[in-house]
């Protein structure tokens, strides 16, 4: 089977693409080839697709041109892949189109950094197996109001998601957004309540891999101490979280599924390395009672972790496996 045919076929189980529908791939020079594959795995099905690159010498974009908005529109797709190089400045500008793109019930397979690697190895996992993994997950966070985390690495937070249901990415619902390759749950912490210590000894969103571990102190919720023995990621962290008085808040608490992901410094890809976790600071509006409206949103990954309900000593997780 080639790629496109399993591309379609994960596609068939993620989004429940149909014949008929209307697709448009919004894309660069960057993910032309992923476009292009991703063109044929919805022509297998009898979908119609449409294609849209952006504009290489107005980025980074602040915000959906025109024309797009426009073709956007005109063909009211029922589905939307957004195929482009992660640019930490072009976040207000993906915000404003997932809104674009769900006012008509879309279905939203949004990919920043999305290369070929991620379509032969993560996209073509066994979604039904890591959907059931997540359902079991998620029950049995129901009625859990405090998590500790902690990690080889040094990582000792806790935080309560009271009230915050999770959402996963392996199955893609009309007016929603799921990032491909699919394979995490998240939820949004209670922003306020996150106390502790991160030690990310992953990646970091749009910065990639850590040459050395960065030691995040949080309060209440906020990030108020940074360090590592790479003081050129701590100048660059301090300059993401500044961006506006919600940018260092907590906003994100997720949860990697997928056993074919890889650790490659693409946090798209990382995030859904089965046995790491990511904590993100940041924009948070989009996910179940997620009340943190900042412009960005920066994702923090660490290893091996395990996840505690405080209430009742049991782990959910134990050094990176679920129990």
């Amino acid at each position: 089977m080639d790629i496109a045919h399993k591309l379609h076929y994960s596609l068939k189980e993620i989004m429940g693409i149909k014949k008929g529908e209307v697709a448009l791939i919004i894309h660069d020079e960057y993910a032309r080839q992923v476009m292009e594959v991703t063109r044929k795995a919805l022509e297998i099905e009898g979908i119609t697709v449409h294609t849209y690159q952006v504009p290489e010498d107005r980025r980074p974009l602040k915000e959906a041109p025109k024309e797009l908005q426009a073709l956007i529109e005109k063909l009211k797709p029922s589905l939307f892949f957004n195929q482009l190089k992660g640019i930490g400045e072009e976040t207000p500008f993906r915000i404003q189109l997932h809104h674009d793109e769900s006012m008509y019930g879309a279905r939203v397979g949004h990919s920043p950094d999305i290369n070929m690697g991620m379509i032969e190895y993560p996209m073509t996992a066994d979604f039904k197996a890591i959907k059931a993994n997540a359902d079991k997950l998620k029950k049995r966070f129901e009625g859990v109001i405090n998590l500790r985390v902690t990690a080889p690495g040094g990582t000792d937070i806790a935080f309560s998601i009271k009230g915050r249901d999770f959402a996963d990415d392996i199955t893609i619902l009309p007016g929603h957004m799921g990032n491909l390759p699919a394979g995490e749950m998240w939820c949004a912490p209670v922003e306020h309540s996150m106390n502790g210590t991160i030690v990310c000894d992953g990646s970091i969103g749009d910065l990639g891999q850590v040459k050395a571990p960065l030691v995040m102190c949080v309060e209440d919720g906020y990030v108020t101490k940074l360090s590592s023995e790479d003081k050129e990621l701590v100048h660059k962290v301090n300059e993401l979280i500044d961006v506006d008085d919600e940018a260092a808040l907590c906003g994100e608490f997720g949860i990697g599924l997928n056993p074919k992901a890889r650790l490659t410094g693409l946090l798209l890809e990382d995030e859904k390395v089965y046995g790491t976790l990511h904590i993100a600071f940041g924009h948070n509006s989009d996910m179940p009672g997620g009340q943190n409206m900042s412009a960005t949103h920066r994702d923090f990954l660490f290893k091996k972790p395990s996840i505690m309900v405080i209430e009742t000593g049991e782990y959910i997780m134990r050094d990176g496996e679920l129990t």
